[in-house]
């Protein structure tokens, strides 16, 4: 690849990000008590001894936000933040922190969810080569019980960025067939 096109690709992406796979007792403190507080008020029961997998994504702004996102304060307030997303056999919970957006939790049912590709995301340069992340459509908990939404679960393009994705996308296809 020519150093014109690796500038124009870093150009592209809005994120650098890597994942890493973890499981629930590797999940930092303050985390897990934002995770075990929001199953507790949603009934989810017990998702961190349930957890079959989980990962860790450290996604950091490669750039700073548009002016439009600048003038609204719709961009991204962090310039670093941290997402675990995590699944058992009934849930798929996120976990996103920031030194500015605070802790944020939700979930939503394995079984009422879809995993694609979000063609906003692609426009925007979310989804490159450096990026495995998805759109994940549901009915989250704490957000609307009314519609589903989508989220962006951004992930990193490395080998448990990937494996992650993968599994997820297994473990939904299980739990709406089963």
């Amino acid at each position: 690849m020519s150093a014109g096109a690796l500038t124009s690709e870093i150009m592209k992406r809005q994120y650098e990000r890597t994942s890493r796979r973890i499981d629930s007792g590797q999940i930092d403190p303050a985390l897990r008590t934002a995770i075990a507080t929001h199953a507790q008020a949603n009934q989810l029961g017990d998702v961190l001894g349930d957890a079959i997998a989980g990962c860790e994504t450290r996604s950091v702004r490669l750039s700073r936000p548009g002016l439009l996102a600048r003038v609204t304060g719709s961009g991204d307030p962090d310039t670093e933040h941290r997402s675990v997303a995590l699944y058992t056999p009934g849930y798929l919970i996120i976990a996103i922190t920031g030194v500015n957006r605070g802790t944020h939790v939700r979930s939503a049912r394995l079984d009422g969810v879809s995993a694609g590709t979000s063609a906003l995301a692609a426009q925007f340069g979310q989804v490159d080569g450096g990026d495995s992340g998805v759109s994940v459509t549901g009915l989250w908990s704490g957000e609307t019980r009314d519609a589903a939404t989508s989220f962006y679960l951004g992930l990193g393009g490395d080998a448990d960025g990937k494996a992650f994705l993968t599994d997820l996308r297994a473990a939904i296809t299980t739990a709406k067939t089963s």
